[in-house]
């Protein structure tokens, strides 16, 4: 028998074969990634899947949803004047999807991200500059109805302006 397989066990010898050992790895792997900070995890372009912005391929329960760990800090949004609406781009995702503004009103855009992202409305127009972390874009809008709006670079971020009269 092999002594380094042997030392310090009871009982019968077990080999530790190629196998077993690509086992231990991958559940290191694992564990290891479990223990990864969320912001790591949605690095990387199209990575959101959910309200923590991390993806999985397992599914989840109706009414559930997944947790990564700590929840990011965002900055308490400056003081917003009378017919205007404030919305941040964090994790991939607009906040708040939906805002509503009376017509005159103006809507004001701020990327917390590390990527850039835009402000990309369906109609002829409107449409921001790529927004760097912490740049800001903002829009009047001067006849009701609702506005839908993606990011152009990643195009399942979507939001929506309703204009009220």
């Amino acid at each position: 028998m092999d002594a380094h397989a042997t030392a310090g066990r009871k009982g019968p010898a077990k080999r530790i074969t190629p196998f077993r050992l690509s086992v231990l790895g991958a559940i290191a792997v694992v564990g290891l990634a479990a223990c990864a900070p969320a912001a790591s995890k949605s690095a990387g372009y199209g990575a959101a899947g959910g309200p923590t912005g991390v993806s999985s391929s397992m599914p989840m329960p109706a009414g559930q949803t997944a947790s990564a760990g700590p929840a990011t800090s965002v900055p308490a949004p400056p003081a917003v004047p009378a017919g205007a609406a404030e919305v941040g781009i964090l994790n991939f995702k607009f906040m708040p999807a939906t805002v509503t503004i009376k017509m005159g009103g103006t809507v004001d855009w701020t990327n917390h991200d590390d990527i850039g992202h835009t402000v990309t409305f369906a109609g002829p127009g409107i449409n921001s500059k790529v927004l760097q972390r912490n740049d800001r874009f903002s829009h009047a809008f001067d006849a009701p109805g609702t506005y839908t709006y993606i990011c152009s670079i990643h195009p399942f971020m979507h939001g929506t302006v309703v204009v009220t009269g």
